[in-house]
């Protein structure tokens, strides 16, 4: 049984399934200059669109996903080119909205999964900050088996768990609570590995020395480190990894976003390597430029582009069903309730 924000549907009315997208956010907190050190200021906009994906943090408003109809339009949008589920992944210190989903998914055609949990530290609203881990373990067990507070539907997994590049004492607590949470409800986790660091292994053994399956945890935006050994390393753990399409973005002069050609190349190359491996797909959408309305590439991206040039290099329909509909089901198939 998956939990959806519109109750709970078996496993194979799914369909294609994208494992890591953010419908309303609000990230303004993490804004940074230009890379030259100036601003971006107003709304965006076509004409600032190339300073834009030249420094992608530097426009307030492209750190919010803040319109309900535009979250409606873009998620039909992508329904019509296949993608039947999302799991919105937008946690404590990303400016979730979990009330408005249910409306959203009803809207739009499209099944919203909602996870629940807490981002890395220092985007944490102080009173998450300071929670001791029993009180996490609190929140997110009532989370996953009464309601997301405000809304009337459950958590369907834990997430979006930040960790930074050195995983700070509220990160650990968060990791600790919410493996053993997870566990005892039958549901997975969903983390944000930072790029900077090649902490995936330690992450899984602090999560699987709490309870947890390592097939239940889900680590997610691998694209961003494009190192075969290292990702082979994640994999192995028995943990499931998840590469996202469409951002092709600079955030500051040593750190942009790998290209689709790249994330391409190398997830072939991984298939071949790992042919076992449990392996996602995603669009990873969490700013407005990376709305089709924007130019960017939309939730559809996936299912509309990157599934018929995996196919082209030789991935098989077999390898592309399980990545898009068989892995996701059943990562996010509850075992058991509470």
């Amino acid at each position: 049984m998956i939990e959806t924000v519109l109750g709970p549907v078996a496993a194979d009315e799914l369909g294609a399934v994208s494992t890591n997208e953010h419908v309303l956010t609000d990230c303004r907190h993490l804004r940074r200059p230009t890379r030259e050190g100036g601003s971006l200021e107003g709304p965006i906009r076509p004409e600032i669109l190339g300073d834009l994906r030249w420094s992608w943090m530097s426009l307030a408003d492209n750190l919010t996903l803040d319109d309900e109809s535009d979250a409606v339009a873009e998620l039909a949008a992508a329904a019509r080119a296949g993608l039947g589920t999302i799991v919105e992944a937008t946690s404590w210190g990303m400016g979730p909205s979990p009330a408005r989903l249910a409306d959203i998914s009803r809207a739009s055609g499209v099944r919203i999964v909602a996870a629940y949990g807490t981002y890395i530290d220092k985007t944490l609203p102080a009173p998450w900050r300071d929670l001791s881990e029993a009180e996490l373990e609190r929140a997110f067990t009532a989370a996953l088996t009464q309601e997301i507070p405000g809304t009337g539907f459950r958590a369907g997994l834990l997430g979006l768990l930040g960790t930074s590049a050195d995983i700070a004492p509220s990160e650990l607590r968060a990791l600790r609570a919410g493996a053993r949470a997870a566990a005892a409800v039958g549901v997975g986790v969903s983390i944000r590995l930072d790029g900077a660091a090649r902490r995936g292994p330690e992450v899984a053994e602090i999560l699987t020395g709490q309870g947890l399956e390592a097939s239940r945890i889900l680590f997610c935006n691998m694209d961003k480190v494009l190192d075969d050994a290292y990702v082979r390393e994640v994999s192995d753990t028995g943990a499931v990894v998840e590469f996202a399409f469409g951002s092709e973005n600079h955030f500051a002069d040593r750190a942009r976003d790998a290209t689709d050609t790249e994330r391409l190349g190398f997830l072939v190359r991984f298939l071949d390597d790992r042919p076992e491996a449990a392996v996602t797909l995603s669009c990873s959408v969490w700013t407005k430029g990376q709305l089709s309305r924007h130019g960017g590439m939309g939730y559809g991206h996936v299912v509309a582009r990157v599934a018929p040039a995996l196919r082209r290099l030789g991935v098989s329909d077999d390898r592309l069903h399980a990545m898009l509909e068989r892995t996701p089901a059943g990562f996010l198939d509850r075992t058991e309730h509470s």
